[in-house]
């Protein structure tokens, strides 16, 4: 996929309140935008809003990055981390798709290291640590070496290999990782995620009217806009230079293809909404107690999308009903094959929730470990499933459940 289709995508992912925050950074960054109308919602009257990972890293850049061109890679990089602060595309893949050469991308990514917390655009917890020690003027330290040459050693807990070649004792190892290597952060961009309870927009409602049913895109959480027409007429009735001309097209560009892409939800998640209500109807009008389980290959057929395409749009979305507020993805259940029958992913928790609680603490199981136990018990669940899994039950990573003494 291009850049341009990559953003597509994460846009249509978004629910309302991160899209209402991406929303205002990209107005913010195009002249050709006039904010009409800033609504805030209710929802937000009683909270505290804090700003989102993506709305504090956007105004990090503009502080370390005057140049515009490295800028817009830094933007690039901002949006493909992940919670952990991690990259999720490789250099080659970023290169690719910005066209730019490994040089100008590292030379990008040594200022985007710089950015508070440190270890943010890191490709793992090993190099996020070595870059805060780093920073810190301690490359030359004897932590730096562990983690630098033995940190698969160290996530297993060989204790005696990694003494035995860094010669040194264990307790000398053991003070060594429970009181510098404690202090540091492997997952620099989890402070962002906050426990505070977080009021929820819909990003569909389905409701009847004069007994009537109706399904609606709510808009009043996200700002109002439109393209300032001074910019058309000055370059239809005006000479502008190259430069100015240049400007202005590439930012009308960009302005066009953010109306056509929140179009493009909009109507997506429309199309969506209605397959609900006629599918649901005997739920929404209080005749079933539990919604009936839909199939998101089935919905791709019958309204002309890919089966991506749905998973995205109903990614972490709510829609609010006569029945109350529901995550949209609960409609479409994903249950998971054994050798004899389907589970449901509330099944599948409480059993990885079950391995954890037995778990060796010096040597708790990774997600893909959990996998493999569960596919050993006839339970098909993938890596990165059971890592959703994990965090939905609030249980911390393997590195984080290590008891290292």
């Amino acid at each position: 996929m291009n850049l341009a289709m990559r953003r597509a995508f994460s846009v249509l992912q978004m629910p309302n309140c991160e899209l209402s925050d991406w929303l205002y950074c990209e107005l913010g960054k195009n002249p050709v935008f006039e904010v009409t109308q800033s609504n805030t919602s209710q929802h937000f009257d009683w909270i505290q809003k804090k700003d989102s990972f993506y709305e504090y890293l956007a105004r990090e850049i503009i502080l370390h990055f005057p140049d515009h061109k490295e800028r817009e890679i830094a933007y690039f990089i901002a949006g493909s981390l992940d919670a952990k602060g991690f990259l999720t595309l490789s250099h080659k893949t970023l290169c690719n798709i910005l066209k730019i050469s490994d040089f100008k991308l590292k030379n990008v990514l040594s200022t985007f290291h710089q950015i508070e917390p440190i270890g943010l655009g890191a490709e793992s917890a090993r190099e996020a640590l070595l870059l805060q020690l780093a920073h810190q003027g301690r490359s030359k330290s004897s932590l730096y070496h562990l983690i630098n040459k033995h940190f698969d050693d160290l996530l297993h807990n060989r204790l005696n290999l990694i003494a035995k070649e860094m010669h040194v004792s264990i307790k000398e190892l053991q003070q060594l990782i429970s009181h510098q290597l404690k202090a540091l952060d492997p997952f620099p961009g989890c402070r962002f995620s906050s426990n505070t309870p977080q009021s929820i927009i819909p990003d569909l409602i389905i409701h009847q009217e004069d007994g009537y049913w109706k399904v609606a895109v709510p808009g009043d959480y996200l700002p109002q806009f439109h393209i300032d027409p001074h910019y058309i007429q000055f370059l239809k009735q005006s000479t502008p230079t190259r430069e100015e001309r240049d400007f202005i097209r590439r930012h009308l560009a960009s302005g066009k293809w953010l109306i056509r892409t929140l179009d493009r939800r909009n109507k997506i998640l429309m199309a969506i909404g209605c397959y609900v209500l006629k599918r649901q109807r005997s739920f929404l009008e209080g005749e079933s107690a539990i919604p009936f389980p839909l199939k998101r290959a089935e919905a791709a057929v019958a309204l002309e999308l890919s089966t991506s395409t749905i998973t995205r749009a109903i990614h972490r979305k709510y829609v609010e009903t006569p029945r109350g507020l529901i995550q949209l993805n609960l409609f479409f259940p994903r249950a998971f094959k054994t050798k004899q029958e389907q589970i449901s992913p509330q099944r599948a928790k409480t059993l990885i929730g079950r391995l954890i609680e037995k778990e060796e603490k010096q040597d708790p199981f990774s997600d893909q470990a959990l996998s493999d136990h569960l596919r050993a018990h006839g339970i098909f669940c993938a890596r990165r499933t059971v890592a959703k899994y994990r965090q939905e039950l609030k249980i911390s990573p393997k590195y984080r459940r290590k008891e290292w003494i």
